[in-house]
């Protein structure tokens, strides 16, 4: 670990989140602990921000890039290994600030809920009305950009919603944590 803290709470394990409360579209996140380079990253580039490693851990595999069709940002699907739940993660970026973007989410409000991954503020979120389909953490990752990270059920029912939401924070904290070794 890069340094210390001093009367302050215990430092949270890499890729580990710490819950900071409950969000509203007008949230405060907190200081950002450094820029990480995602703007106007490509879909190839996205494919490379989980290692092998982190695959195996979020038991994914086949990186490839996610389809467009209309709005969406720039991102990488993986697919389940087959060692799990029938699902997809993906990662996307969104080229707004997590605050703005935060405001025009259709959030369950049940599931959202704001905390920290490696010291940068997150949001998670599920669709309203939809809340069995998947969940959705986005992190403030740099000045006018978002990571989205995602899990989407395949076969509604396999996982609840705290395994969804679980596995899609995993998901962040494992890009956000390659992300800053890239530096």
């Amino acid at each position: 670990m890069a340094g210390c803290t001093v009367n302050g709470p215990d430092p949270v394990p890499a890729g580990e989140s710490t819950p900071v409360g409950e969000t509203s579209a007008e949230t405060a996140f907190p200081e950002r602990p450094a820029e990480l380079p995602v703007a106007g990253a490509q879909d190839a580039e996205i494919c490379t921000w989980l290692t092998g490693q982190q695959m195996t851990q979020l038991k994914v595999a086949r990186p490839s890039p996610v389809i467009k069709n209309g709005n969406n940002y720039n991102g990488c699907g993986y697919s389940s290994d087959g060692t799990w739940a029938n699902a997809g993660v993906s990662l996307r970026v969104v080229p707004e600030p997590l605050d703005v973007f935060a405001t025009k989410l259709n959030s369950s409000e049940v599931s959202r809920k704001t905390f920290e991954i490696n010291g940068f503020g997150a949001l998670q979120s599920q669709i309203a009305g939809a809340e069995r389909l998947g969940c959705s953490v986005f992190v403030d990752v740099a000045q006018g950009q978002t990571l989205y990270a995602e899990l989407s059920l395949l076969s509604v029912g396999e996982m609840d919603n705290e395994q969804m939401c679980e596995k899609a924070a995993q998901a962040a904290g494992a890009a956000v944590t390659s992300l800053q070794a890239k530096g």
